[in-house]
């Protein structure tokens, strides 16, 4: 593969499009993710009904302590050029440094809970999936699997 013709993909910090969601304080502090290698650098943030992550790519500057409250990213430099340069605002300090991509990620489990119930599977038909995917293994198993689905519609 010729790496060479693959584009770069840098991501910035992203706006979140959705109704505030009551928080605690708690809600400000990112933890580095355990068990993960060191690139990407992944800081993560589970309090409240969000899950927030701060990823960043192949970083090169100062160590960054293991807990960064209410961070703020920002690029540093020329806004019509692809940003290389990073600066994190928070109450532990401020750090640049050099990143590939740093990316914002925030999620809302709770507002796609409601939406996703009717069409959850009951017990009865999570255990009927669970037996005709092994008789998948079998002969004829397949056309037990469609007899099913039919039946169930």
């Amino acid at each position: 593969m010729n790496h060479a013709v693959l584009t770069r993909v840098v991501v910035a910090p992203a706006v979140v499009y959705s109704p505030a969601m009551p928080e605690s304080g708690k809600s400000l502090v990112y933890c580095i993710e355990p068990g993960r290698p060191a690139d990407p650098l992944r800081y993560r943030n589970d309090a409240g009904n969000r899950r927030r992550r701060l990823i960043i790519a192949r970083y090169q500057g100062p160590e960054l302590p293991k807990v960064l409250t209410s961070p703020v990213v920002d690029a540093v430099g020329d806004p019509d050029q692809v940003p290389r340069s990073w600066r994190i605002r928070c109450t532990e300090g401020r750090f640049e440094f050099r990143a590939f991509a740093v990316e914002q990620l925030e999620e809302f489990p709770a507002l796609y809970d409601p939406l996703h119930r009717p069409f959850r599977l009951s017990a009865s038909d999570r255990l009927a999936v669970r037996v005709l995917l092994w008789l998948l293994r079998i002969p004829g198993g397949a056309a037990l699997l469609r007899r099913w689905h039919a039946h169930r519609h």
